[in-house]
């Protein structure tokens, strides 16, 4: 028997997943607004006023700016959630290699190859 699209049994565990997404995505967001805060505005602070930001700390200062707040509180918009997900998924993702770099692999990989023929060669007619 197949097993039903839609069926009511469904419901609470449709609305306990909500609920620990919810929660999960609040607690990011709480973390991110403290660390943004203590790598922008605390840490600056921190070090005196001739020290320099950190490059975390200039990125999210130039990523995330807070002009409404005069870039001394984090205030969450949905535009920052794009660009933050944009960019991590720009830095995990692997690019495509190209087409010369394809080839090189596979030169590099038939010359590997003709190597061990000719030591296996090289092995049978010494010993």
């Amino acid at each position: 028997m197949a097993r039903r699209f839609c069926s009511p049994w469904m419901l609470p565990v449709a609305l306990v997943q909500v609920t620990e997404s919810m929660a999960m995505r609040s607690g990011l967001r709480s973390t991110s607004h403290r660390f943004w805060t203590f790598m922008v505005v605390e840490l600056p602070k921190d070090l005196g006023p001739y020290s320099q930001m950190s490059s975390l700390s200039m990125f999210l200062h130039g990523a995330f700016p807070m002009r409404d707040t005069n870039d001394v509180k984090y205030e969450f918009k949905f535009d920052h959630v794009l660009i933050l997900a944009n960019v991590m998924v720009l830095m995990m993702m692997g690019w495509a290699p190209t087409r010369s770099e394809i080839e090189e692999e596979e030169d590099e990989d038939l010359a590997k190859a003709s190597k061990k023929t000719k030591a296996k060669k090289l092995a049978k007619a010494l010993g």
